[in-house]
């Protein structure tokens, strides 16, 4: 009886891994070659999928790192999969104009820049959006669509280089902050005598 119990707590994580990995190879929540997102508590792991075994599922992170995680701690976590087919994944940034520039001539600058570039998706198409106002500057957000979610950041670059160039090829020049400072004269201490 006692050897039981020793077996039965020493294979409960295998067991637990291997129906898990079960689980997993029925529910499909992601195949190799996804782009996923594991949530557990406070935690967050995102990697591409490279490889689902009975045991566990390996993940490559954007930093290049290989990640095994046991299949019983992703069948209990939440679990974002951003190579979804049906849904391009959302991509924003934001440009400061100064705020009396033309509005229509800077958004069709901004949609210019971007239409020539092969990874943004032209479905849905790229759009810009003024967000709120502010004294020194106007905000536009510049929104466009990509589907390789492990390209992301390459992609943000190539936006964000051609936008910046096609504003200043087009005359717009993105808006410093501006930090405004004053200097107060001390009061003079009051004379005793």
């Amino acid at each position: 009886a006692i050897f039981s119990v020793i077996l039965g707590l020493a294979l409960q994580d295998t067991l637990g891994n291997l129906f898990a990995g079960v689980a997993l190879q029925f529910d499909k929540p992601y195949e190799i070659g996804d782009w996923i997102e594991v949530s557990v508590g406070q935690q967050k792991v995102i990697g591409q999928v490279q490889e689902i075994t009975w045991r566990a599922t390996v993940l490559m992170a954007l930093t290049d790192e290989a990640l095994t995680l046991p299949n019983r701690s992703v069948a209990q976590a939440q679990i974002a999969n951003y190579s979804l087919k049906t849904r391009p994944i959302i991509r924003s940034q934001i440009f400061r104009l100064d705020p009396n520039v033309d509005i229509a001539g800077a958004k069709a600058a901004l949609l210019k820049a971007v239409s020539h570039i092969e990874r943004v998706r032209h479905t849905p198409a790229p759009m810009v959006l003024i967000t709120e106002t502010h004294d020194s500057w106007l905000p536009f957000k510049l929104i466009y669509f990509v589907e390789d979610f492990g390209a992301q950041w390459a992609i943000s670059d190539e936006v964000i280089s051609k936008a910046v160039s096609q504003l200043h090829t087009e005359g717009y020049k993105l808006s410093p902050p501006r930090l405004h400072v004053e200097s107060r004269k001390a009061p003079e201490p009051e004379s005793t005598a």
